[in-house]
């Protein structure tokens, strides 16, 4: 019979005879590799059922809240996965973090390119990797809880007319607790009009479900509105999606969100909300909600602020 090896598992396999048995690789053959890998690992390699992606530009002074995201992931209950990680433009010390995590967990994959600049382009670049039916996402400054795969491939495999599996989230701001998020826990299409219903670094996918929308848009017209684009071609195609009601991810409110959108980003957002809703045929009766970033980027920030705080509550209570 014969076995294929990727070769990571021959590497793994080799360090493992040489430790064992004081011998260089070149002396086993197929069949000795084979026996040294039974005597070591007790089985051979198996796919993974999760693959996470992560699209790094990691640029903070600090490492503290990277090495805090991938150790969260590497320290998942749920322990049969690939990690492939996407950076380009990271500083040199977030460079060496991410290899120093590789070179210790052959989970981590890194995919190297020096010519993608948008969150989209390198989580596309991890899909085309991605080996798992299930697609996990993770950002570079989020925390997951230890279960959240457990639960998410759980809830996934238990309910198979769902394709998208989020969770509600508690939020953090320059290290402290600040509530929590709570979602729908069945968004439909009109839960999408006035906000987006999921927390994107929450999500599983099927990635049958990617395929078929064919992952991430890389129009330009998409940047910083990337995850809205792709929930609601996905719902075209008719899936369904789900937040668990619990929170599987501690997710850090970021400096944009703090500070307000610039007018380019929420333009990208109208013309988004205006491609997809007059796709799924919300239009005419959608048009407040097409212009509402604008609208809303005209307002004081601090009653911007108060609007979001007094709607957050209001889930909180729910």
């Amino acid at each position: 019979r014969r076995y294929s090896l990727s070769a990571t598992a021959w590497s793994r396999f080799g360090r493992c005879a040489g430790v064992l048995c004081g011998w260089r690789r070149e002396k086993f053959g197929c069949w000795g590799m084979w026996r040294m890998c039974a005597v070591c690992m007790g089985q051979h390699e198996t796919s993974p059922e999760i693959s996470v992606l992560m699209g790094i530009y990691y640029q903070r002074d600090s490492l503290e809240l990277l090495r805090r995201s991938i150790r969260s992931i590497l320290e998942q209950s749920f322990s049969n996965f690939e990690f492939l990680i996407c950076d380009d433009g990271s500083s040199q010390m977030a460079r060496s973090c991410i290899r120093t995590f590789a070179e210790k967990d052959p989970r981590i994959r890194m995919v190297e390119r020096c010519d993608l600049f948008t969150l989209s382009a390198k989580l596309n670049a991890c899909l085309r990797e991605a080996k798992g039916p299930f697609i996990a996402r993770m950002d570079d400054d989020d925390y997951s809880h230890p279960d959240r795969f457990e639960k998410q491939v759980s809830y996934l495999k238990e309910n198979p007319g769902i394709n998208i599996c989020g969770s509600n989230v508690e939020l953090w701001e320059n290290g402290r607790y600040i509530g929590k998020q709570k979602l729908p826990e069945h968004p439909d299409v009109k839960d999408f009009l006035f906000t987006q219903p999921y927390i994107h670094p929450s999500i599983m996918f099927r990635r049958s479900a990617l395929l078929t929308v064919e992952g991430y848009s890389e129009d330009k017209r998409c940047i910083l509105c990337e995850d809205y684009d792709l929930l609601l071609r996905l719902y075209e195609k008719g899936c369904q999606g789900v937040n668990l009601q619990e929170c599987l991810l501690d997710y850090t409110v970021s400096d944009t969100a703090k500070s307000g959108r610039k007018m380019p980003a929420r333009w990208n957002e109208v013309v988004t909300r205006y491609r997809r809703f007059r796709s799924l045929n919300l239009l005419p009766l959608a048009w407040p909600y097409v212009i509402k970033p604008i609208a809303v980027g005209l307002l004081p920030k601090k009653i911007v602020q108060e609007m979001k705080k007094k709607r957050n509550e209001k889930r909180c209570r729910q």
